[in-house]
């Protein structure tokens, strides 16, 4: 239904998609086995819990949505590629350089770039020296992209910290196209469901509750 309304919209011309696709592309997730949702976690109210018989007031409620703006897509105007400074200077000038001496990047940039940046699809698989991301990307494809610690530091520190759901800018090491945008059926999936069934269940006290 979702997928069907944006599709709607973008024929009606005059916006872009804002989320949760990069793109403006046919929904690559369409006619997938699974539905493309995110996760979030929240707390039940003392009579939804007698009406489930739960005995946590902690639920993950599943959602999917869709987010379209009016006019064009952003661009980020080209710029030229200027050498990095000394380690000195950048240093002395921490507000205009990265500590590898590279020049940050202006607000306005950074907005008009994330509007081309791949979206988590589902929580990144952690394992020791790599990443697993699945992301959707500008170019409408979903990709299973792999971070390693000795290729980028950064990157995979920020794989290691990316949320499902997440804007996420950086280059991966690998990639792989996935048409099918199910979780491939390696050790790494089967790990992550076992992962899923230990995590411990905790219950937040309620206002209600009192």
């Amino acid at each position: 239904m979702i997928a069907d309304a944006r599709a709607q919209l973008l024929d009606l011309g005059g916006v872009h998609t804002f989320a949760p696709l990069p793109h403006d592309q046919p929904d690559p997730t369409a006619n997938a086995q699974t539905w493309l949702h995110f996760s979030q976690r929240a707390q039940r109210p003392t009579f939804m819990m007698r009406v489930k018989r739960a005995k946590s007031n902690i639920e993950d409620l599943k959602y999917s949505y869709v987010v379209v703006r009016r006019g064009s897509r952003p661009v980020a105007e080209p710029v030229e590629q200027q050498e990095p400074v000394s380690l000195e200077v950048a240093q002395q000038s921490p507000e205009k350089y990265l500590p590898n001496g590279v020049a940050r990047k202006t607000p306005e940039r950074l907005s008009a770039e994330s509007h081309t940046w791949p979206r988590v699809l589902l929580p990144p698989l952690k394992r020791k020296g790599h990443v697993i991301v699945d992301v959707c990307t500008f170019q409408g494809n979903v990709e299973r992209w792999t971070f390693t610690k000795s290729h980028d530091k950064q990157a995979y520190r920020d794989a290691r910290k990316a949320n499902w759901g997440d804007l996420f800018p950086h280059e991966p090491k690998s990639a792989v196209v996935r048409p099918g945008f199910m979780p491939l059926p390696d050790k790494d999936d089967a790990k992550a469901k076992a992962e899923q069934k230990q995590s411990k269940t905790y219950r937040v006290t309620s206002v209600l509750d009192k």
